[in-house]
């Protein structure tokens, strides 16, 4: 049977350090496909099954996460394939915006000769039904731009798709009531909600024209977005080898292991204030933070490249916020004692009517 490995190739790369030609012969490893795709259809089934559970709690004026059956609903979810189907939305949406980041750095690996292998999607039993997806480059960078140009292009990708999966995720979400206000957890909304929620109402949006955001009850698909807007910011990150430590080594390498030991101090700060969850991150790093793939520090990068730095910059600031998951404390009497709650009833009632026309409930076993 023939080899069908990829052909081996070679990169020539100048090292202007010690002024010499460096030889890197790369052996590419045969692609397994069957691997991509049985992790990628695995992390469709786990985010359907946490998308089906938000979908009905948003259905049933629920909020997202109160009970165990929130958190793990995987025999709930498969127990009728009717229910399963309630998940399309946010795993579609998610893996969307996760594809496209891990296509985003994929697409440039190709154009620049990067040997790089296909995504690998992680599924897990997480409140979002997946630890995310990687690729793993496998072959050196030629040059700084190379760097620059692969570790930006995943999050810009993710961003323009995660942005109209947000516009229309918070577009269906409807008010907060009084059910949907009882204790449970809440998401640290980032600066991009506050902007989309803002272009909503400029627009007209019904719920967006009178309500806070704190009073919007997010729609699974607005979750979604929340989680890729997440995951953007995390990469983003300026530290290690996560994409903001490459974006940062290539634009100035001096200060990439300065600033990765800043950022871990930052981060640690967040965790005893904000979030736990960042001691985790302030972990990675740790163990990231001082070293970095060679990449020849020869010919630096354009005046374009700055900007989209400056950019990659927004969007973290866009996307970054300090609370992550955090634990929402009862806003019932907030609710109750608000002037538009006899409004945002009936709209809520209006909007479930129509749904329940529209959508019979299946019957579980």
């Amino acid at each position: 049977m023939p080899d069908q490995s990829p052909p081996s190739f070679e990169y020539q790369v100048f090292d202007p350090e010690h002024q010499e030609i460096r030889v890197f012969t790369i052996h590419p490893p045969k692609r397994r496909y069957w691997l991509h795709i049985l992790l990628f259809l695995l992390t469709v089934l786990t985010t359907l099954c946490i998308g089906a559970r938000l979908q009905y709690n948003f259905d049933h004026n629920l909020p997202a996460f109160t009970a165990d059956l929130d958190y793990w609903p995987w025999q709930w979810a498969l127990s009728d394939l009717s229910l399963l189907k309630l998940g399309i939305p946010f795993s579609a949406s998610l893996l969307g915006i996760l594809t496209a980041h891990e296509f985003g750095h994929f697409v440039y690996c190709v154009r620049r000769r990067v040997y790089a292998t296909l995504p690998f999607f992680i599924p897990a039993p997480t409140l979002i039904g997946t630890l995310g997806a990687f690729i793993r480059i496998m072959s050196p960078f030629r040059s700084r731009s190379d760097l620059f140009d692969i570790g930006i292009a995943g999050p810009i990708a993710g961003f323009v798709v995660g942005v109209p999966v947000l516009m229309w995720g918070l577009a269906l979400s409807h008010p907060v009531t009084v059910d949907t206000a009882q204790p449970g957890i809440a998401f640290g909304l980032p600066l991009v909600f506050h902007v989309a929620h803002w272009l909503l109402a400029a627009i007209g949006n019904p719920v967006n024209s009178r309500l806070p955001l704190s009073e919007i009850h997010l729609h699974s698909v607005a979750i979604a977005a929340w989680v890729g807007m997440f995951a953007t910011s995390l990469n983003l990150i300026p530290g290690g080898q996560l994409d903001g430590g490459h974006i940062l080594y290539a634009l100035k390498p001096q200060w990439h292991k300065r600033i990765s030991f800043l950022t871990i101090t930052v981060l640690l700060v967040l965790s005893w204030y904000y979030w736990a969850g960042w001691i985790v991150w302030a972990i990675i790093l740790r163990l990231t933070g001082a070293r970095h793939p060679h990449v020849p520090l020869g010919e630096p990068v354009n005046r374009k490249r700055w900007w989209l730095g400056a950019f990659a910059a927004l969007m973290f600031l866009l996307t970054f916020t300090p609370a992550g998951i955090k634990q929402r404390d009862d806003d019932t009497g907030k609710i109750e004692n608000s002037s538009l709650q006899r409004q945002l009833e009936s709209y809520r009632q209006e909007r479930m009517k129509r749904y329940q026309e529209q959508n019979p409930q299946p019957t579980t076993r």
